[in-house]
Formats: C-alpha cells, sequence, structure tokens
C-alpha cells in the first residue's frame, strides 16, 4: 500500500466508524460523494484490500 492509498484507507475508515462524513472525505480524496460511497461499500465487504489499486492487484498476462 502507498502513501496515496494509505491516506485513502484512513479516510474511509473514519466514514465507516461514523467519525467523518461523506461529503468531507469527498474533499479530501477529491472525489465526488457517489465514488466514496462506493469505496466504503467495497471497504465493508472487503476490508482494506478494496482500497488498493486494482490494477496493481491483477497478475501480468506473460
Amino acid at each position: 500500500m502507498d502513501d496515496k492509498e494509505f491516506l485513502k484507507f484512513g479516510v474511509i475508515r473514519d466514514v465507516c466508524e461514523k467519525r467523518s462524513r461523506h461529503a468531507d472525505a469527498a474533499r479530501v480524496l477529491s472525489l465526488s460523494v457517489h465514488q466514496v460511497q462506493r469505496l466504503v461499500a467495497r471497504f465493508r465487504q472487503h476490508g482494506a484490500a478494496a482500497i488498493v489499486h486494482q490494477r496493481r492487484v491483477q497478475s501480468s498476462s506473460d
């Protein structure tokens, strides 16, 4: 997890724990409120692995 993903993890965790609002998280992450809602839903389902960029998780086609 890189620095950007670590920041995103902390902000999304705060939203899930009701310490922050969706709108505040959207502002901090420079995302729309709808994108934050999708991230929160994925985080609740899959945990911290949902925050890591999906392209980096995929194996190469070699």
